[in-house]
């Protein structure tokens, strides 16, 4: 594994937590109808993917990598943005402590995790580098749901 492997992570997720404000800044102009409204894609509707967001997050740092039980930190009955948002920030916290926290070798400890009756194995590495695409591809996902509905979508490059 490349020495640089921390620093590369560090970027994609710190370009992940720059990308909410601004998304949610955004989806807040929505009309409650359309911020719940089944779309057809990804999670249905724009609130249901923020919400699968938040607790991804905390299912893979807390739950995966730390090997700690946590409780999602949001349902799906909490329907503002600023719900959202505080739950995401507050995600975000501890992301950010577990990353303080790892080093290169650390990256490639290898974790065990039981879904249903498979045993998958990965690197810490690779699990990072999975959150941070999976927002990726789900920031992508609200962008373009976002245009289709009518509405400004925030410009969420890297560069």
């Amino acid at each position: 594994m490349l020495p640089i492997m921390l620093s590369c992570i560090e970027v994609l997720l710190e370009h992940n937590f720059a990308c909410r404000e601004p998304l949610l800044e955004a989806v807040k102009h929505l009309s409650k109808e359309d911020f719940t409204r089944n779309l057809g894609v990804g999670r249905n509707s724009i609130h249901d993917i923020l919400i699968h967001l938040v607790n991804t997050e905390i299912y893979w740092i807390d739950h995966v990598l730390r090997g700690i039980t946590t409780e999602y930190v949001i349902s799906k009955d909490d329907t503002d943005a600023e719900s959202i948002w505080e739950a995401w920030k507050s995600v975000e916290t501890t992301t950010r402590e577990f990353l303080r926290d790892q080093n290169e070798r650390g990256l490639q400890h290898v974790k065990n995790v039981t879904w249903g009756d498979v045993i998958v194995s990965f690197t810490v590495a690779k699990a990072l580098l999975h959150l941070a695409t999976h927002e990726t591809h789900h920031r992508g996902l609200l962008v373009g749901l976002l245009r289709q509905l009518g509405y400004k979508a925030p410009d969420v490059n890297m560069m």
